[in-house]
């Protein structure tokens, strides 16, 4: 697929061109009413088979706050956010639901991981477009990741539910507010009909030179991709939590039932 020329965006898609990560907030609360407005902005989403396999917890209580951001990695951001929101996969809400009406229960764990996930990142991606064409900045945090176990317990999550990530949302600091960061290529992901056979080690680095800025790129892909990195380091966690959560992918082979609670 060629790349096209890529114009400036036009009015009604402005906020997706001035999107970036804001990790400095000035201590002021959002206006009346916009934080309902961006609540029904993700509740607007779509939803595969009008599922809602999300649920969202607001933080209100400070010292909750700066529990999870400790155990985010102690990002300050957290804390000094006006608002604060953990995003989870639900499909426990689901299966009461369908209980309730005398069904039996049918949604295997690898399925319920699967839509729920996408469910929870729509909204989550909805209510942050939603804050920014208001004029608010906002910052996904990962880090809810690195003790995804422990959160779903000080959050007194039910078994089914999982906290995927957050979202800080408040008024940037104007003195703060860091530059756009660059992206990948669009050849380098956006085909046309089907998957390269492989890419070539000159469009590998046309990568690297387009990501490359005050340091060399690899640094944070090292950093999280290669061995002994921070993801690699959420496995095991993410494999806690699945189990603790009824939310552990079995063998099709083993007679014990494949349902997510």
């Amino acid at each position: 697929m060629t790349t096209p020329h890529v114009p400036d965006f036009p009015p009604p898609l402005e906020v997706f061109g001035r999107h970036r990560s804001i990790r400095h907030f000035l201590p002021e609360p959002l206006a009346p009413g916009h934080l309902e407005w961006i609540i029904q902005a993700g509740r607007r989403a779509p939803t595969d088979a009008q599922g809602h396999m999300y649920s969202v917890l607001r933080i209100t209580d400070p010292a909750l706050r700066d529990e999870l951001a400790t155990l985010c990695g102690d990002q300050q951001h957290i804390r000094d956010a006006a608002e604060f929101l953990v995003h989870c996969l639900d499909v426990h809400r689901l299966r009461r639901l369908v209980e309730h009406r005398g069904g039996e229960w049918g949604m295997g764990p690898r399925i319920a991981l699967l839509y729920g996930t996408s469910d929870a990142t729509m909204v989550a991606e909805n209510m942050m477009l939603a804050a920014e064409m208001l004029g608010y900045g906002t910052c996904y945090i990962g880090g809810v990741q690195n003790n995804t176990d422990v959160i779903a317990q000080l959050l007194a999550l039910p078994q089914g539910v999982l906290p995927l990530y957050g979202l800080c949302i408040g008024v940037p600091d104007p003195a703060r507010i860091p530059g756009l960061r660059p992206r990948v290529p669009q050849e380098l992901c956006f085909f046309e009909n089907r998957y390269p056979e492989e890419f070539t080690p000159e469009e590998l680095e046309s990568a690297y030179q387009a990501m490359g800025g005050k340091r060399d790129w690899y640094e944070t892909l090292g950093r999280y991709f290669a061995a002994g990195g921070v993801m690699a380091r959420r496995e095991p966690v993410m494999a806690r939590a699945w189990r603790q959560q009824g939310l552990e992918p079995r063998d099709p082979a083993s007679q014990e039932p494949d349902h997510a609670l």
